[in-house]
């Protein structure tokens, strides 16, 4: 009886963090098109997406686990450090943008975890592809003439957003 507890909380578990996942990727494909512009609105948007994301990204990483190996686990937890560094509001206590440099380092983890999924052939290949494609958005769109540059970000923002989409919904259907 218990082993069936514990499997039907794994799955229960693994659900919640796939709707997290979507959620969460869902709002930051929205919020890409700037059409809020109330900042408190904005504060608890960006907060609430920060943390679908972290509970999303803890069941995509433990769904993979084992074939994500070293770089998984070492980018995961880089990702995992950095989402705590841009919830909340913007502070500058430690002398630079904690959200400009939590959300640097989040790109790159999550494209170093998007090179663990591809190295181990996990499927389906979209998320890691948007995680990376979010990175080359926003840098190859940010050399372009104007207005160009405008787009890098809201690119970016929907590319990243869509990773997680993918991500959870390959979660929801990985048999238990």
């Amino acid at each position: 009886m218990a082993e069936l507890m514990n499997s039907l909380n794994a799955t229960a578990l693994f659900r919640l963090a796939a709707v997290a996942a979507i959620v969460g990727g869902g709002l930051r494909i929205v919020s890409s098109f700037g059409a809020l512009s109330d900042p408190v609105t904005l504060e608890w948007l960006y907060i609430a997406i920060d943390v679908l994301f972290l509970f999303g990204l803890i069941g995509i990483y433990l769904d993979r686990f084992e074939a994500l190996g070293f770089l998984g686990l070492a980018s995961f937890g880089v990702a995992v450090a950095a989402l705590s560094f841009i919830g909340g509001p913007d502070a500058d206590v430690f002398g630079f943008s904690t959200y400009e440099q939590g959300a640097a380092t989040l790109a790159i983890a999550m494209t170093a975890f998007a090179l663990a999924w591809l190295r181990a052939g996990e499927r389906p290949f979209a998320p890691p592809l948007c995680w990376f494609g979010s990175v080359i958005a926003a840098g190859v769109l940010g050399m372009l003439p104007a207005p160009l540059p405008d787009y890098g970000f809201m690119a970016a923002g929907v590319l990243f957003g869509a990773g997680f989409v993918w991500a959870g919904v390959s979660l929801l259907q990985r048999p238990r």
